[in-house]
């Protein structure tokens, strides 16, 4: 293995058919575990508006929606979490 596996800090996660922990590179997360990408949840989902309508038009209940209605919905729900 290259690098240095004595200093490498593996994920907490731990199998459950074998009982054995993941051998993956661990990542330190707000909770104070260290978590792979498998394990983790890396993405922080979309944070643009084209990304956030991209998102939204894949789920089932936006599926009739145009762009501009679905844009508008987007607005409306980010001004009332900010305003929370």
């Amino acid at each position: 293995m290259a690098g240095h596996p004595l200093k490498k800090i593996q994920c907490e996660s731990i199998a459950r058919t074998s009982g054995k922990q993941c051998r993956a590179k661990g990542y330190l997360k707000k909770s104070g575990h260290y978590r792979c990408r498998f394990h983790g949840g890396a993405s922080t989902g979309a944070i643009t508006l084209e990304g956030k309508l991209i998102a939204y038009k894949n789920l089932k209940q936006f599926k009739n929606y145009t762009d501009e209605q679905l844009l508008i919905w987007i607005q409306n729900k980010l001004q009332k979490s900010s305003s929370v």
